[in-house]
């Protein structure tokens, strides 16, 4: 009878547990889903990713903003989402929808449910589609937040000293919306030799925050590809400063097809 007891009693305790976990996540305004991943996110950085911060993350609380970062890391974007609204007034999780590689997108199971409840855009690697880039225009436009890496696949070549050349879609996109442009530096994100590898890398990451890169110079030009050249380059030398590395400037670039963040390729 002593463990028939023990099982009721250890019901009786999970019941109301289990009521405010279920409460939580169907009133996030972000939707349970993103409630969920949030709580994964959660554990991980417990487990594992810790994270600082060295300054305020200028994040808004509402309306839309493009999030630019340096990518070496499959695990960049749950790092970013790290306390995303620790200074709002009203903290609440908003969703960064981020673009990425349709491969991954697609991939059956846990993957594409956390893709799918986190908004990502899936972008062709080998296609200059435009229908992801005016996907995210209509998520800046709706007043969402916008994840994006310039440099479009993971920097292995010099994650230390130097970024890879931006592609011009985010300026593309910063000038066509008029939405903020918040630049952020990853300094020791986990760097495993395949994307689930890298998620159960134990390291210490800190995230540096800067101000928004003004691009208003641009707004009101006709905007070819020397334009929007000159207004990425300046979102990346803006990066790269608060990483204290350099930046490849995008005439070295060898195509154009940006803002496809790689996930463990």
């Amino acid at each position: 009878m002593e463990w028939r007891a023990f099982i009721f009693w250890t019901l009786c305790a999970a019941v109301p547990v289990v009521a405010v976990v279920a409460v939580r996540a169907v009133t996030c305004a972000a939707g349970w889903r993103a409630w969920v991943c949030y709580q994964i996110a959660v554990v991980h950085r417990v487990l594992f990713a810790s994270c600082t911060t060295t300054n305020v993350s200028p994040l808004p609380e509402s309306g839309s903003a493009i999030i630019v970062a340096n990518h070496t890391s499959p695990v960049d974007p749950i790092l970013i989402w790290h306390r995303h609204f620790a200074h709002f007034r009203k903290p609440r999780v908003r969703v960064i929808g981020f673009m990425m590689a349709k491969e991954f997108y697609q991939k059956p199971g846990i993957v594409n449910w956390v893709c799918r409840a986190m908004e990502s855009i899936p972008v062709e690697r080998s296609a200059r589609d435009t229908k992801p880039i005016r996907a995210a225009l209509k998520r800046l436009e709706a007043g969402h937040l916008l994840g994006l890496f310039p440099e479009g696949r993971l920097n292995r070549e010099s994650p230390d000293e130097r970024l890879l050349p931006g592609g011009t879609g985010v300026a593309w996109l910063a000038i066509k919306s008029k939405a903020p442009v918040i630049p952020v530096f990853i300094h020791n994100a986990p760097r495993g030799k395949s994307m689930l590898g890298s998620f159960f890398i134990r390291t210490h990451v800190t995230l540096t925050y800067g101000t928004p890169v003004d691009l208003s110079a641009w707004y009101d030009k006709k905007n070819g590809h020397e334009e929007l050249a000159e207004a990425t380059d300046l979102i990346m030398k803006t990066l790269s400063e608060l990483g204290g590395i350099g930046f490849t400037p995008v005439a070295e670039r060898e195509d154009d097809q940006c803002v496809i963040p790689e996930f463990g390729a």
